[in-house]
């Protein structure tokens, strides 16, 4: 059984051409969007340290690490 590579959606290109490549986490592939209108967002950061750690992607959490100050609530 073949499977599919995953694809961003086409809403996630015309988001990165508005906003720049600094609102995903992972640019090149269009993973891990963190902003909401341009503005880093917590909740999309929790959102994708949850989904770091669950495939176990140490490149991306580490950079949630460096973003920690804009927001106080996150546990790491």
């Amino acid at each position: 059984m073949t499977y599919k590579r995953w694809k961003a959606p086409i809403y996630r290109k015309s988001y990165r051409k508005k906003y720049g490549p600094s609102c995903f986490l992972e640019p090149d592939t269009l993973r891990y969007p963190v902003c909401t209108n341009g503005r880093l967002d917590c909740k999309a950061l929790r959102a994708a340290r949850y989904y770091a750690r669950l495939s176990k992607n140490k490149k991306v959490l580490a950079k949630i690490r460096k973003s920690q100050k804009h927001c106080r609530n996150i546990r790491y």
